[in-house]
């Protein structure tokens, strides 16, 4: 049966109204799914275009350099079908069958709904295009050999989308694809196998970033998080820090500042539900919880009126006073605003740890975070500090205000850690220097 022409001129203007509804909603999901999935962090890099690449992540291999994934047809996925866009976000491959570097996610995007990266292309491709190539990614033999890549997978990528548990509540179920799919919590805080997979058997248990730890996030009480309450989980992904017990740095404070601090509450309550209902996985060199170590140590004071010869005796102390004390207090206890400006060094999941990496990390690198509340900044040290003289202030925090075991930090061990991240040449001292006293901005 044909249609009038006049009921024809009627419906195709609603059909097409509704198409571009359609679309709208798919748009809309797609920026949701996108800051989930912290795709702005990896593919945007400092101070340039939004999803334009070339931000650099830092490996145990070196670094790989974000692509380009704006909507420019040349150097983005414009150009790219739809089936080509959701097998490099779950597959790991490109368009030209070349192999991506894992520093992709695609061991946890691989687990994500078909409509739900189409959605993410969707929004991809409503925003401005960069025309701008991205750096390339170089490392050293063996690991510039793309064609392995194929082996790895076959060893370490498990098939299929993440099927939702009908025995579970939808919100778990929601927290369970934020933290396993879009999210990609593992990605981070998952040990790695001999073959570099994330170890499935030991999920969440913490892993090994190179100069970052990821913490352990299972409820174990002493090595993750048993003894926090759903209120402050939902807390620290809002804004990045709890008083007495946790301030993020590094990685996880970019997670925080470009993904978990824009979803909605519901969503950060559902992800502290799956995390509390996973297996506990304990550690061993963890025998209390690390937000429980430290206490107030006013033996900084003592520095007045010491002798040199006091002073050169305690180098740390002496270095904690000149370059910390001033934020953190003679004593340790913090200062400054209620959103974790100068947090407290002792009852933190940092000092806590009986690893010192994330200390001499967050001394090396400082820490930015921009969150609803404000800015967090404490400047890097990298370009002022010896790896000696940093050494001699992690372990001094670590004795003074956290746990013992992890005052054990070498001047080799900074030195590694500053190359790894590729951070500025420590400068020279005379034998005997204590505190760089130049001027800060």
């Amino acid at each position: 049966m044909k249609l009038p022409l006049t009921a024809l001129l009627v419906l195709i203007p609603l059909l097409l109204s509704f198409q571009a509804q359609a679309d709208q909603a798919q748009i809309t999901r797609g920026a949701y799914l996108a800051t989930a999935s912290d795709c702005l962090a990896c593919h945007t890099a400092t101070h340039g275009k939004p999803l334009g690449g070339g931000f650099a992540v830092s490996t145990p291999f070196g670094q790989i350099y974000g692509s380009n994934i704006s909507s420019d047809p040349e150097y983005g996925i414009g150009g790219w079908s739809e089936d080509q866009f959701v097998a490099a976000v779950r597959e790991g491959v490109a368009p030209d069958g070349q192999q991506l570097y894992p520093a992709m996610p695609y061991d946890a995007f691989r687990k994500m709904r078909r409509d739900d990266v189409l959605a993410i292309r969707a929004w991809i491709l409503s925003q401005p295009g960069v025309h701008q190539p991205s750096p390339q990614t170089h490392l050293p033999f063996p690991f510039n050999q793309r064609w392995g890549l194929r082996v790895w997978k076959w060893f370490n990528l498990d098939r299929g989308e993440l099927q939702p548990d009908p025995t579970r509540s939808a919100a778990w179920n929601n927290g369970r694809y934020l933290v396993e799919a879009l999210a990609h919590c593992g990605t981070c805080h998952t040990p790695r196998t001999l073959t570099l997979g994330m170890d499935n058997d030991r999920p969440l248990a913490g892993g090994d970033l190179g100069g970052w730890i990821a913490w352990n996030i299972t409820p174990d009480t002493n090595a993750g998080i048993g003894d926090w309450t759903e209120d402050q989980l939902v807390q620290y992904l809002k804004t990045g820090y709890v008083a007495g017990r946790a301030s993020a740095s590094g990685p996880m404070a970019e997670a925080i500042e470009h993904s978990m601090q824009h979803l909605p509450e519901q969503d950060l309550r559902d992800i502290a539900d799956y995390l509390r209902s996973v297996k506990p996985e304990g550690d061993k060199t963890q025998t209390r919880p690390r937000s429980q170590w430290g206490q107030p140590d006013w033996r900084v004071m003592g520095l007045r009126g010491a002798s040199e010869q006091q002073r050169l005796a305690q180098p740390g102390a002496v270095l904690y006073a000149g370059n910390c004390a001033s934020c953190h207090g003679a004593q340790g206890s913090g200062s400054g605003s209620g959103f974790g400006a100068y947090p407290s060094l002792y009852h933190h999941t940092t000092t806590g740890a009986s690893d010192s990496r994330n200390v001499v990390s967050v001394i090396l690198n400082g820490v930015r975070r921009h969150t609803s509340q404000g800015e967090i900044l404490m400047p890097a040290f990298a370009s002022e500090l010896s790896d000696r003289q940093i050494a001699d202030i992690s372990n001094y925090v670590s004795l003074r205000f956290g746990n013992p075991a992890a005052a054990k930090v070498s001047e080799k061990q900074v030195a590694a850690c500053r190359k790894g991240s590729k951070l500025p040449t420590p400068p020279v001292y005379s034998e005997g220097t204590l505190i760089n006293l130049s001027q800060r901005p």
